[in-house]
Formats: C-alpha cells, structure tokens, sequence
C-alpha cells in the first residue's frame, strides 16, 4: 500500500505542478503585457521583469487552490482512463483510502502556502511595490505614506486624517465631537499629530465649542488627546485585508473590535486564510469524488474544464457570501465555511453512491 500511494501521490503532485506552471505563465506574460505600458522614468523592461519575479511567489499562492483542484482531477483521472484505478480497487483498496493517498501531496502544498503567507509574502509584496513605484518616479521612499483620508469612530467622536504615515505621524487631523441629539458640540483641527510618550500630541491645534449662543475658540501649541489607533496598525490602513498575514489580522481584527470600529472585512479575510486547507480538501474531495463517478471516463481536457468551473464557483460563492455577511450582522466565518460545507457534502455523496 505505502508503494501504490507514492504512486497516487506522485501523479497528483506532477500534475498539480503543472497546472500551476501553466497558469502562472500565463499570468506573467499579460502581467508583462499590462506593465509594457507604464515604461518611463527607471523603469524600464528589466526592471519589469525584475518585478514581476518579486511578486511570483504571491502568484503562486493565489493560483494554487484551483491548481491542486485541477491536479487531483488529472493524477486520479489519468490513473483511472489507464484502469489502474479499478485494478487498485480490485486488489481491495476503498475509495476514501485512494483519496487520502492523493491528499498527501495537496497537505504538503498546503502547509508550505500557510507558512508563505504569515512569513514570506506580505513583506515581499511590500517591497515588490516600493521597488516599483521608485523606479517609476525615481525617488526613494524613505517614509511611506500609508493612508488617505482616513476615518475612525469612537463613541460620539468622529476623527478625519487627511495623511497617516508609518512612520507615527498624522497629517491633517479633525475631531467632530457630537451631542446626544447628534448636533456639533467641538471640533478640534490641527495640521499635525505625533505620537510621544504612548499619547498622541496635536501640534497648532484649534478648539471651537459650539453652544446655542456662541462659538468659543481656543488655541494651543501642544494638546494631548487620545486617537482609537495606536502608530503600529497605521501602516496596516494602507494594505488591502487579503495581503495581511492572517498573525496582523487577527490582532488588528481584535483591535478594532476593541475600540468598536468597523473590522468585518479584516475577520472575514483572517477566516478565508486560515480554513484555506478546509476549503481546498472540501474541493478537492468534490473533485475527487467525479474521477470514481460521473467523470471517470472522459477525456482530461473535459476533466480540467470540470474543476475550473468548481473552483471559480467556490469562489464567487465566497465573494458572495463575504459582504452578506457583513451586511446582515451573521459571523463572516460561515460566509467561509458554507460552499466548503456544501462541495464536502457533495463530495461524500458521490463517493457514497460510487462504493
């Protein structure tokens, strides 16, 4: 038996590489095809491609869930139009031991993708960015500016900043201060905040009470007040919630929990990384499942046509299901763990029928 899973193993993982190298090919050349059209400045065709390879890695990662869907279909389904498949089920080995022995390459990938994705590709993202954007405009960033025209809400304080920077300092900073009829009773505007001393001090600042008779104003050189962000998750504003490693998300997630702010979207991309092993094993056992059933004698093109559709439609049913989530107040993890739910069970079933 350990000889026959090798050898399931083997065909599952030489094709799951190459769909994967395929499909990545082509993702590099119109990648290639799209950068051709902001040539200028330093950057020009080697360092496209000097790009390009900086952000593979994050390519790899993207595309491997539908490429370990495809390459299961192919491994199983070449085993099976060569029947060896059947003579394996003849010697006496169950269907749910076949797939297991072709789930081993697919764990593999799966912890080397889980562990790409807390320690190796934000950072190398980042710079595969700050590379591009200098060779464009030939400048160096020596501090990057990491969000615009940010919002935050505190109990009955709203806070605009028109420039927050990594480096602790905010730019163009407004605090509406409301009254329990939501009428404006302060506002405060300075054109600077830094963060000294775990409080953060506004530079210049301006204080205007409103009341019913007068508005009083004040000024001041330096005013300590307190921000619902601390400087180490500024910098996370700038980076979409899927290119954080799933460690930043659930702690800026839990931040933002904390202090009552809006952090839905960070929940629900920590959940798509961390039950990703879950979702693929549900696709794959679905896929799985058609090489002993309704699929096992078809030609391989019809196969790979079979776990494109598979996997886009677990996606879009994420991508559906993610907002919806966050728009009727249900736990986005269900919003995760659902179509997994449904292609698991879709799976068993034809597996059960196919016994």
């Amino acid at each position: 038996m350990r000889l026959l899973g090798r050898y399931i193993a083997q065909s599952v993982l030489i094709g799951t590489l190459a769909v994967l190298l395929v499909i990545v090919g082509l993702d590099i050349i119109f990648s290639l095809l799209d950068e051709l059209d902001n040539l200028r400045g330093d950057y020009g065709f080697v360092q496209v491609v000097h790009y390009l390879i900086i952000r593979l890695p994050n390519r790899l990662y993207l595309f491997l869930p539908i490429a370990i869907l495809v390459g299961v279909l192919i491994g199983l389904g070449n085993l099976a139009a060569t029947s060896e498949l059947t003579v394996m089920r003849a010697a006496g080995i169950s269907i749910p031991k076949l797939i297991f022995q072709a789930c081993k390459p697919v764990f593999l990938l799966l912890v080397l993708a889980m562990l790409a994705s807390e320690f190796l590709l934000p950072s190398l993202g980042q710079y595969a960015d700050t590379y591009r954007w200098e060779k464009l405009y030939k400048k160096n960033q020596t501090s990057l500016v990491t969000s615009r025209d940010l919002w935050l809400k505190e109990d009955n304080r709203f806070y605009s900043i028109n420039v927050a920077r990594d480096d602790g300092q905010l730019l163009g900073v407004r605090i509406f201060e409301l009254a329990e009829d939501w009428s404006l009773k302060k506002l405060i505007m300075a054109p600077r905040a830094d963060y000294l001393n775990k409080v953060w001090q506004l530079s210049d600042a301006r204080d205007i009470t409103f009341s019913d008779t007068q508005l009083v104003e004040s000024t001041f050189p330096k005013l300590d007040i307190n921000l619902p962000i601390e400087p180490q998750y500024i910098a996370l504003q700038a980076f979409e919630p899927d290119d954080l490693p799933p460690s930043q998300l659930w702690e800026y997630a839990g931040y933002l929990t904390t202090k009552g702010q809006a952090s839905g979207y960070y929940w629900l991309a920590f959940w798509k990384k961390t039950l990703l092993p879950i979702t693929v094993f549900a696709v794959v056992l679905l896929g799985a499942s058609f090489t002993f059933g309704p699929l096992r004698s078809v030609p391989a093109g019809t196969r790979m046509f079979h776990g494109i559709v598979i996997a886009l439609l677990v996606k879009f049913a994420q991508d559906l299901l993610g907002p919806s989530a966050l728009l009727w107040g249900f736990n986005p993890i269900l919003a995760v763990l659902i179509p997994a739910a449904f292609c698991g069970a879709l799976g068993f079933w034809f597996i059960y029928r196919a016994r």
